[in-house]
């Protein structure tokens, strides 16, 4: 079965994820220090006039009411396009959808990286415009503060919800040169899991540690990879979270883009399916004694068992990634360069099936207006006259 993995145990494997955890937990609490005062405190977002947030990423509900977008912001373009009457989007919003701010970014052009301080202002920009709507910071895997990717961007800025780290090869790989302790990239998920658990545990402690950052969730954007276990990584991430008194609220966005860009809308529906699969069952490889041509022999069998009420992961609080652009050419092999808004918009109705409500669309502006013209996404999110200057408040969700 696609995407079944052993659980690990083991005393010496415990043992050894500890050690990890308190070598990192100890590194992010120093880059935190000499961060400093991170985070100007911002105005916090009006309560009085908004809705209930869902518990998750998206509501509970199933149908189009679950449908959740998550918009990438880059550069005060970005915010511009969804905050100013000119940019045309704002519209498009409603109060349960997720502004998220790809701290990642270097800079290009007139616009400059997303170092702490930018970020804090397109954070304050957006919560003037959206008083409801919920921001994440999505960090890299960096400890430089002076620099765009770190990995505690927002962490003191009361207008930032969660903490999201962006968990892939090329930002873990990179971050090392910032952490000199921190061991290459792992793949294999037997080996990947000890590491993913003890970043999200020394991650977490740091972020608590922070009087700004106390109240604040922290999750992941892991790397899709075929034979990792989201279930097992969402579990880890609802422990990281149980501080704030609810079980299950960490949030995981996939890095699903390359299954709707490379299978179109049958194999991303696959691909929900099987992250919902792995929300609802563990599955446990063991070795079994199996008669083969008359001989004995061992051979490994993996089995499914549905994993108890208290410990299963909302599938609510997962998000599906689909990277698109524009000016699709077929002939490129990342996602966003290749995949049209067409083909990302037949995408989310298989993934919507399967129970997912949340997407995280990594565009651009323009990209996104094509998006929106759609039959699919325009059905679910209608333009709304008057929202871009009241934030969606009391528009239909």
């Amino acid at each position: 079965m696609a995407g079944a993995v052993s659980h690990i145990h083991g005393a010496a494997l415990a043992r050894t994820r500890r050690l990890v955890a308190l070598a990192i937990g100890a590194t992010l609490l120093t880059a935190l220090l000499i961060a400093g005062g991170l985070g100007e405190p911002a105005p916090a977002r009006a309560q009085g006039s908004c809705p209930a947030m869902p518990r998750g990423l998206s509501p509970a509900s199933s149908g189009p009411q679950s449908f959740t977008m998550m918009i990438r912001i880059n550069t005060q373009g970005n915010v511009d396009t969804y905050t100013k009457p000119d940019g045309g989007m704002g519209g498009r919003v409603r109060p349960q959808d997720v502004f998220v701010l790809n701290t990642r970014f270097t800079g290009s052009g007139q616009f400059p990286g997303m170092t702490p301080d930018v970020a804090s202002q397109l954070a304050a920009d957006l919560r003037a415009t959206f008083p409801c709507n919920r921001i994440i910071a999505l960090n890299g895997m960096s400890f430089d503060p002076s620099q765009a990717g770190f990995a505690f961007t927002g962490v003191g800025d009361p207008n930032v919800f969660a903490l999201v780290t962006d968990y892939e090869q090329e930002d873990f790989n990179s971050g090392r040169a910032t952490d000199p302790g921190r061991p290459p990239w792992k793949s294999n998920f037997k080996k990947a899991f000890p590491l993913v658990r003890s970043w999200n545990f020394g991650f977490m402690s740091t972020v608590v540690a922070n009087p700004g950052g106390a109240a604040k969730r922290t999750g992941l954007a892991p790397q899709d990879v075929a034979d990792w276990n989201y279930g097992q990584i969402a579990q880890n991430l609802n422990k990281q979270n149980a501080r704030l008194g609810d079980t299950k609220i960490g949030p995981i966005s996939v890095q699903t883009q390359d299954a709707c860009a490379d299978g179109g809308s049958g194999a991303f529906g696959g691909r929900a399916k099987q992250l919902r699969l792995q929300y609802t069952f563990k599955f446990i490889t063991r070795k079994v004694k199996k008669r083969v041509h008359g001989k004995i022999k061992k051979v490994k069998r993996t089995t499914r068992e549905r994993i108890k009420k208290e410990g299963k992961p909302l599938l609510s609080n997962t998000a599906m990634q689909i990277s698109f652009t524009d000016t699709p050419q077929a002939s490129k092999s990342q996602a966003i360069l290749s995949t049209s808004a067409a083909q990302a918009a037949a995408c989310v109705g298989p993934a919507m099936k399967q129970g997912v409500g949340a997407f995280f669309f990594f565009a651009s502006d323009d990209s996104m207006r094509l998006l929106f013209q759609q039959p699919q996404i325009n059905a679910l999110r209608p333009a709304t006259a008057g929202s871009a200057n009241t934030g969606g408040v009391g528009s239909p969700g």
